[in-house]
C-alpha cells in the first residue's frame, strides 16, 4: 500500500476520532497560561487527550517521512492540524524550518511529540528546545490522564481513553528560552523531567495509579 493510501486511511481515522471525542468528558486545565504563538511539547504516548482538546485550533505538527508518518499526517490534517514531514532521523531540519515558517505566518502553535517517532521512550529530544530558541517563543508542555483507559503494548505505551471516560488535559510551563540551561541536552533533560513528574501526579489524581512506571 502506497503512502497516499496510508494518508487517506488517516483521514478516515480522523472522522472516527471526532466521533470518539463526542463521547468523552474532557476537562482542560491551565489553558489560560498559553500565550500564542508558542511551542508545545508532549509525549508520544499521551497524544490523544491533547489532540482531542485541540481540534481545529491552528496548530502545526511534525510527522515522519514514512508510511506511519503518512497515516499520522492524514489523522492530524483531518482534525485541523497542519503537518510538516520529517523526524529526528530523516528530514528533521527541513521540517523544523517549515514549522517555523508556518508559525511566523500565523499558526498559533507548533507541537512536537518530543520522544517520537520511535523513542527513546519519555526521553525529550532537543529539537523542541532548538525550535523554541530559534523562534524566540515560550515553550509549554501538555499531558493528560483518564480514569477509564486502555494501555497499548506499543513502544510508547500509548494511553487510550475509553468511551464515556473523564479525560483531564493539563498544560505545563511556560519555559522562556533564555531561562533554560545553556546546552540543548541539559535543557531537554530539565523539561523532560518536569513533564514526567506532572504526568505521574496527574495519573495518581485522575486514574488512582501511575499508568507508566518510573524511569
Amino acid at each position: 500500500m502506497g503512502e497516499r493510501s496510508w494518508y487517506v486511511g488517516g483521514r478516515g481515522i480522523a472522522l472516527l476520532l471526532r466521533l470518539w471525542r463526542l463521547s468523552l468528558r474532557i476537562e482542560v486545565r491551565r489553558r489560560e497560561i498559553l500565550r500564542a504563538p508558542y511551542v508545545l511539547a508532549l509525549w508520544h504516548g499521551r497524544i490523544l487527550g491533547p489532540l482531542m482538546a485541540n481540534f481545529d485550533r491552528g496548530a502545526v505538527a511534525m510527522a515522519s517521512r514514512s508510511n506511519d508518518g503518512a497515516l499520522a499526517a492524514g489523522i492530524l490534517e483531518g482534525v485541523g492540524v497542519r503537518t510538516a514531514r520529517g523526524s529526528s532521523s530523516l528530514g528533521g531540519r527541513e521540517a523544523l524550518d517549515e514549522m517555523e515558517e508556518w508559525v511566523r505566518g500565523g499558526r498559533s502553535f507548533a507541537a512536537l511529540t518530543v520522544d517520537g517517532p520511535r523513542g527513546p521512550w519519555r526521553m525529550l529530544k532537543p529539537g523542541v528546545i532548538a525550535l523554541a530558541r530559534q523562534l524566540q517563543l515560550p515553550l509549554y508542555a501538555v499531558t493528560y490522564s483518564c480514569r477509564h483507559h486502555r494501555l497499548l503494548g506499543t513502544w510508547d505505551h500509548m494511553v487510550l481513553p475509553r468511551p464515556f471516560s473523564r479525560v483531564v488535559v493539563e498544560y505545563i510551563g511556560p519555559w522562556a528560552p533564555a531561562d533554560l540551561p545553556g546546552s540543548l541536552r541539559a535543557a531537554a533533560r530539565r523539561v523532560g523531567d518536569e513533564m514526567n513528574a506532572h504526568t505521574a501526579a496527574l495519573d495518581r489524581e485522575v486514574a488512582g495509579v501511575e499508568l507508566w512506571p518510573p524511569l
